[in-house]
């Protein structure tokens, strides 16, 4: 019962971009051309063919069968740019001044030779430690 459900969804999707596609190409259709002022462009719509090539004075279009090609267009009118102002050169940083010389540091007094440590008196030896009483065996278990 799902299925038939997606289906019918699916069918509905596909008939109604159709009817979509149609009213675009209607209003493609029924609109004319103009130029980027806003003016109407006079014959726009193309029908004759004057040997394969249109001529206007701003624009000429090549016509093959039912499609249309921009052979040249004007070109757009070049505009000057503005010349930037000089910039200013930055001022020279003040030089450094030389860091004074360090004076030398005097030498060390060497040092004395240490006097050897004493040797150290042995160690009385550790007392024998008495023997331990035997332990009394455990009572089997059953």
């Amino acid at each position: 019962m799902k299925n038939k459900k997606w289906v019918a969804y699916g069918v509905t999707g596909i008939v109604g971009i159709g009817i979509l596609a149609g009213g675009a190409g209607a209003a493609a259709a029924a609109m004319d051309l103009r130029t980027a002022d806003g003016t109407t462009i006079p014959g726009g719509g193309l029908t004759g063919k004057n040997g394969g090539l249109l001529e206007r004075p701003t624009i000429q279009l090549s016509v093959t069968g039912s499609a249309v090609t921009v052979v040249s267009a004007p070109s757009p009118t070049p505009v000057a740019s503005a010349v930037s102002p000089a910039t200013p050169a930055s001022p020279a940083s003040p030089a450094t001044p030389a860091s004074p010389v360090s004076a030398a540091s005097p030498v060390s007094a060497a040092s004395p030779v240490s006097v050897a440590s004493p040797v150290s008196a042995a160690s009385p030896a550790s007392p024998v430690s008495a023997a331990s009483p035997a332990s009394v065996a455990s009572a089997g278990s059953n």
